[in-house]
């Protein structure tokens, strides 16, 4: 009974997550013989400005930059 969770930043559009949680359905039933209907996936989405990578801030504009700075 595989449970597949992911987390995202809010705003996905509908189509594409649904492509998406297929996809890995179809991926888990592939490797592991799992029947469909026993395959759980679930996508939290979690808004930008409660996510941090690097410390900066998700919703931040300047964020593709700050995420990958180098500072100790």
């Amino acid at each position: 009974m595989p449970i597949i969770s992911v987390t995202t930043w809010d705003g996905q559009d509908d189509a594409q997550c649904r492509e998406l949680m297929e996809e890995l359905t179809r991926a888990v039933r592939k490797v592991t013989g799992a029947p469909l209907d026993k395959i759980t996936v679930y996508v939290q989405e979690v808004p930008r400005n409660r996510w941090t990578e690097g410390g900066a801030l998700g919703s931040d504009p300047e964020f593709p930059v700050l995420s990958r700075r180098l500072t100790e």
